[in-house]
Order: C-alpha cells, then sequence, then structure tokens
C-alpha cells in the first residue's frame, strides 16, 4: 500500500548506495502489501465476529481512530478534494466520497491494491469520485494542490521521511494529515518482530521529537501533534 522512495542514481557513490538501499526497503513493502491486500482490506470490515472485534480493540485501536480523525479533518466535505497517498483498497476515499466531496485521487504502488480498489468503486458506485493509479508518489506529478492530503498507515515503511513530508506539503492546499507509529510498547515491539523477523518487511517508529523535526525539516510552520492510541497523529495547516 506504499509509494516507493526514488533510488539516485546519478548521485556519488553514497547517494548510490542510500539508492540501493531504499529501493530494497521499498521492494520489501510492496511485496508484503501485494501478497496481503485481501487482509488488509478485512480490517475495515463492519461485518466482524466478537473475537475479530476484540482483537481490533487491543490491537488495532489506532486503526479507528486514525480513520475518525482524517474523516472529521477533511470537513466539511462540500466540493473539497483529496489525495489519498499509500490508499489501499480506497476505504478513506469511498467514505469520504459518501459525505460529499467532490474528487478522491488514490495512490498506491501495490498493484493489488489498486485493482480491488477500483472493483470496489465500480460496485460502490463511487467511480465518479474516487480515482486510483498505481504510482510513486514522489515521482508522480501533482498538477494542482488538493485541498486535504493525507498518508495513513503509510509513514511506518517510509526510511526517508523528510522528502515524503515535503511534498505532501507542496501538493496540499488546506491541511496534510499523516499517522505515525510510536516508538516503545509491547504492541509496538510485537509488530517490529512480526514485521522485521518473521515477514520481513521493514517498520519505522518514531518519538514525538522525531516527528517535530520532520515537521520543520519539510517546511510546516504551523502544526500539531497529538498522541493517537499507538500513533501520533501530524496536522500541518497549509495556506495558498
Amino acid at each position: 500500500m506504499l509509494i516507493s522512495p526514488v533510488p539516485n542514481k546519478t548521485g556519488s557513490r553514497g547517494n548510490s548506495e542510500k539508492g540501493l538501499i531504499m529501493t530494497q526497503i521499498s521492494g520489501q513493502v510492496e511485496a508484503h502489501f501485494h501478497k496481503t491486500f485481501k487482509q488488509f482490506d478485512s480490517y475495515y470490515n463492519q461485518n466482524k465476529n466478537f473475537l475479530s472485534r476484540l482483537i481490533d480493540s487491543r490491537f488495532r485501536r489506532s486503526m479507528q481512530l486514525r480513520f475518525q480523525k482524517i474523516i472529521d479533518g477533511v470537513s466539511p466535505y462540500s466540493l473539497k478534494t483529496v489525495l489519498d497517498i499509500g490508499c489501499g483498497t480506497g476505504r478513506y476515499c469511498f467514505a469520504l466520497a459518501s459525505k460529499g466531496i467532490e474528487r478522491a485521487l488514490g495512490i498506491d504502488f501495490a498493484q493489488n491494491m489498486i485493482l480491488e480498489a477500483q472493483r470496489l468503486a465500480t460496485e460502490f458506485q463511487f467511480s465518479h469520485i474516487c480515482q486510483f493509479i498505481q504510482g510513486d508518489f514522489l515521482t508522480l506529478p501533482i498538477e494542482e494542490p488538493f485541498h486535504h492530503v493525507f498518508a495513513v498507515g503509510v509513514l511506518d515503511y517510509i526510511d526517508q521521511p523528510v522528502p515524503f513530508v515535503k511534498k505532501m506539503i507542496e501538493s496540499s492546499k488546506e491541511s496534510v494529515m499523516i499517522s505515525f507509529p510510536s516508538k516503545g510498547g509491547f504492541v509496538q515491539k510485537c509488530r517490529k518482530f512480526l514485521f522485521q523477523k518473521i515477514k520481513k518487511c521493514p517498520v519505522f517508529f518514531y518519538t514525538q521529537e522525531d516527528i517535530n523535526r520532520i515537521a520543520r525539516e519539510a517546511g510546516a510552520t504551523h502544526f500539531t501533534i497529538e498522541p493517537l492510541a499507538q500513533d501520533y497523529f501530524l496536522t500541518i495547516k497549509c495556506h495558498r
């Protein structure tokens, strides 16, 4: 579901080596989400049994809270445009389309995620509002800014977050919203072991100080950082 960092093929040896590492990381992440798109989409299924709901309340509370933060953050919805980076199967875009936004663009580099999002857009009759494309956010030209740009569950897998956040700011005219997984805690330690040791997929965690530094280096001047269960939620105000 994530947007691939772009390797630097023309820089110094150090930059080239960094590019190769970034390419390797993005390849591992893409492969993971390409294989697990059905499992990912099931997290947003409302028809769950008691055990699944119990697991969600204990280990996926952040997912529920940040979903609501995005929905509330876009309000009022009329005539709004949104860019969902790392859109997965499009659940955020569909929820916002049902609220009355004008347009949603979802970008993801996992092909199966995009194919499922396109299928669901047709099924839910949102194809005229929601567009989904497979691609790399860092190299994709954004012709005009969107009202709201968000990346949820994405910075978990981004090795170089500053240029990513910088382009998000450049692509927005009202707000940028980003979730960051927090460092420490039992749940995060379990997740780190699961992803890095078993699934062979890199995952990154952040302190509030890390996020403050990233936001400032990306050019943000007006922003808030809010604890959100096992996450932090960064909201940047943009003025165009």
